[in-house]
């Protein structure tokens, strides 16, 4: 049995599923027995991790017809890359084992796994980095108005918020997984006591070593938010040398200007990962920080006239709702007006980004701030 054939088959294990699924949150000695278990290499199971990662899970059988598009969609991908003759006979394998997994398990394949694949395309079948191209770095956007799932080279999981983006090197080498964050992300990260996963986001650097966390690090909220949820990690922010551990259910917060950290209990962590799930989660927050919020939440300009309405506090949760509609439940507790203006065609015929005007209602009268 080749390798191709081995991972089909286990990939339609729904106990090897559920062990690949939990495998960043095993310890050493547990990872390595998953590899026993199995037969399978450090690079098979990324592999694995990567491609379930793409797979959305449904109990509801698929017919006939959904499966086709999937599989023509996928082998179109495969078609439009030009490749050696061998490398082709490779990835159509790979296509079609991924098929038969599909129809076993009646797994939908997203855009995301067809995404994925389209990605791995240009390496081999069953690796997930080039080797020898240890210096080379990945960067991976998510767009303002969209969130984006990122899968490491070792494995880990990485949740990109609007807006943000992250750097890490096409193969981990070295004695610690070098990653760099713009903006909001969500971290599962494999563990590895013996090489620490090492993230910078501004003048903060994060020592992971096997855990779920997220990092706040947008540059216009002038500081970096590190919120543990499950595991251990240690902060170095600025000049300090000196390792500041972070406990479960806690909030570091560092400022960018100095060198001063704040560590707050969390009382609510849907306010730090609620964004995660699609969840907009506000505890007391500035209206003016809501805003920035908001135009990366639905990639909109927002021009707030009167400063002053910045100053409001609110306390909010929304899920799935349009910006007309959270603007609307917001002008109930604060004095605004909201203005829609038409998008502009430009001349080269796409529109213009959607702009939005928000002003003080002077017939709505608030008791206090």
């Amino acid at each position: 049995m080749n390798k191709v054939e081995k991972l089909s088959q286990l990939l339609a294990d729904e106990k090897f599923q559920d062990d690949i699924k939990s495998f960043g949150n095993a310890s050493i000695a547990e990872q390595e027995k998953v590899l026993k278990k199995y037969s399978i290499t450090q690079s098979e199971l990324i592999y694995a991790r990567r491609l379930l990662a793409g797979l959305s899970f449904n109990t509801d059988k698929l017919d006939s017809e959904e499966i086709a598009y999937s599989a023509n969609k996928m082998a179109s991908v495969i078609s439009d890359n030009p490749r050696q003759p061998q490398q082709i006979n490779t990835q159509r394998k790979i296509f079609r084992s991924i098929a038969k997994v599909a129809a076993v398990l009646s797994i939908p394949l997203l855009v995301s796994t067809i995404y994925l694949f389209d990605r791995l395309k240009n390496t081999d079948a069953l690796y997930i980095s080039q080797l020898n191209k240890t210096d080379l770095i990945n960067t991976v956007e998510s767009p303002a108005g969209a969130k984006t799932q990122v899968v490491l080279p070792d494995g880990s999981l990485v949740w990109l918020n609007a807006g943000s983006s992250l750097s890490y090197p096409v193969v981990f080498s070295g004695k610690s997984r070098d990653v760099e964050l713009k903006g909001e992300a969500f971290f599962d990260v494999v563990k590895n006591k013996k090489v620490p996963m090492v993230l910078t986001a501004g003048n903060v650097k994060v020592k992971v070593y096997g855990t779920q966390f997220n990092v706040d690090a947008y540059a216009d909220k002038k500081t970096v938010e590190t919120t543990l949820v499950e595991g251990l990690v240690t902060l170095l922010h600025g000049d300090n040398t000196n390792e500041v551990k972070l406990k479960p259910g806690y909030t570091a917060i560092c400022s960018d200007s100095d060198s001063e950290m704040q560590i707050v209990k969390v009382t609510d962590m849907d306010m730090y990962t609620g964004w995660k799930d699609g969840k907009l989660v506000f505890r007391n927050n500035t209206f003016a920080t809501i805003i920035g919020d908001l135009e990366r939440w639905y990639n909109v300009d927002i021009q707030l006239i009167n400063a002053d309405l910045g100053k409001y506090t609110l306390h909010a949760t929304f899920y799935d709702e349009s910006i007309e509609q959270v603007l609307d439940i917001f002008s109930s507790s604060i004095p605004i007006r909201v203005e829609y203006p038409k998008r502009v065609k430009q001349a080269n015929g796409r529109y213009s980004k959607r702009q939005i005007i928000i002003n003080h209602d002077e017939s709505k009268i608030m008791v206090s701030k």
